[in-house]
């Protein structure tokens, strides 16, 4: 009785010890987990200068995040948000789905360049599967449903590498609600909606900044041609992405 005592004391030391490993290194996993499925969902490096998670509080900040420009385009970030608060439904994380109620931004800026008549946001938007060759993950994986992701007040500036100066320009309001999944399923499901309404307000903002005559010369006719483009390409990426919704709603509907 004394060995099954003290093995079982062993086992309840290891576990405990495995728990506060885990849990001291939760903010560094989710920090690879975000810059992987990120990076994976556009083809293009995203990055975390840091994450802090308060657990008891509810709440994750995520520090520095940025989406570096696909290829073909400068060095420069397209996307910059100094930090992205997190609030965590922590009645959830004993339950199969760990649900966050919100994810808002501070500071969200984006850089749309253009090189000829193509930007970068056409770039990503172009390396995006069809949705429905979106699959089912392998293996058991975390799931997790996000009621509300909002970008505020984003500011931008559009560029040409014809142009020396860059101009200033308000790209909106983002705004991404009911999505569930794995990380990686996530990741896919955020990544086609904000881009896609990025690029829908850059048509809208380039319309507006040729109409004021803010654009000139060069980088005028540029932006007039790529607006239709950015257009047409938005509105097809939203279409599947309400068919994906629809898809994933009947998923959900089926499996309970």
């Amino acid at each position: 009785m004394k060995k099954l005592l003290v093995g079982l004391l062993a086992l309840a030391v290891i576990i405990g010890a495995g728990m506060m490993l885990l849990v001291s290194n939760l903010d560094s996993i989710v920090k690879r987990a975000v810059e992987s499925a990120g990076t994976d969902a556009l083809g293009t490096p995203v990055r975390l200068e840091s994450v802090a998670i308060d657990l008891r509080a509810g709440t994750a900040s995520l520090y520095g995040f940025s989406v570096a420009n696909p290829p073909g385009y400068s060095d420069q970030d397209m996307i910059r948000v100094d930090e992205l608060s997190v609030a965590i439904d922590i009645a959830s994380l004993n339950s199969d789905v760990i649900r966050i109620t919100s994810i808002r931004s501070v500071n969200p800026y984006v850089l749309y360049e253009l090189q000829g008549t193509r930007g970068n946001l056409n770039a990503i938007m172009d390396q995006f599967p069809p949705a429905a060759e979106t699959q089912e993950p392998a293996g058991p994986l975390p799931v997790i449903a996000i009621d509300e992701i909002s970008v505020n007040g984003i500011q931008g500036s559009l560029q040409s590498a014809q142009v020396s100066r860059a101009v200033d320009i308000n790209l909106g309001n983002v705004l991404v609600t009911g999505v569930q999944g794995t990380p990686d399923e996530l990741a896919t499901q955020i990544s086609r909606p904000l881009i896609a309404q990025l690029a829908r307000n850059a048509a809208a903002a380039l319309s507006s900044a040729i109409a004021s005559g803010a654009l000139e010369g060069e980088l005028q006719q540029r932006a007039s041609e790529a607006v239709d483009d950015l257009r047409s390409e938005a509105a097809d990426q939203l279409e599947q992405v309400e068919d994906a919704v629809r898809s994933l709603r009947d998923r959900l509907l089926n499996n309970n």
